[in-house]
């Protein structure tokens, strides 16, 4: 089940509630003096650049928008 943090927007307590999908927006409606809060250890991290969608994704995808290259006509824009 997710975790999420909230902030008193009164007190400036911060608490981690666990809950559905479902249940946030209700959590949400039932308690206005909180509001969504994103530490700086609890936000995920993301790594990009390390490698390109066309290198993960693998010789058989290149081969692929080949095919589709092909088939679309000559006025294509698909790049290989």
């Amino acid at each position: 089940m997710p975790q999420y943090e909230f902030k008193n927007v009164n007190t400036g307590e911060v608490q981690e509630v666990s809950l559905s999908l479902s249940q946030f927006d209700e959590w949400k409606a039932a308690n206005p003096e909180w509001e969504r809060y994103y530490s700086s250890n609890s936000a995920p991290k993301l790594v990009s650049g390390a490698k390109s969608a066309l290198t993960m994704a693998g010789s058989n995808w290149n081969e692929h928008l080949t095919n589709i290259k092909k088939a679309s006509g000559k006025d294509n824009t698909i790049k290989t």
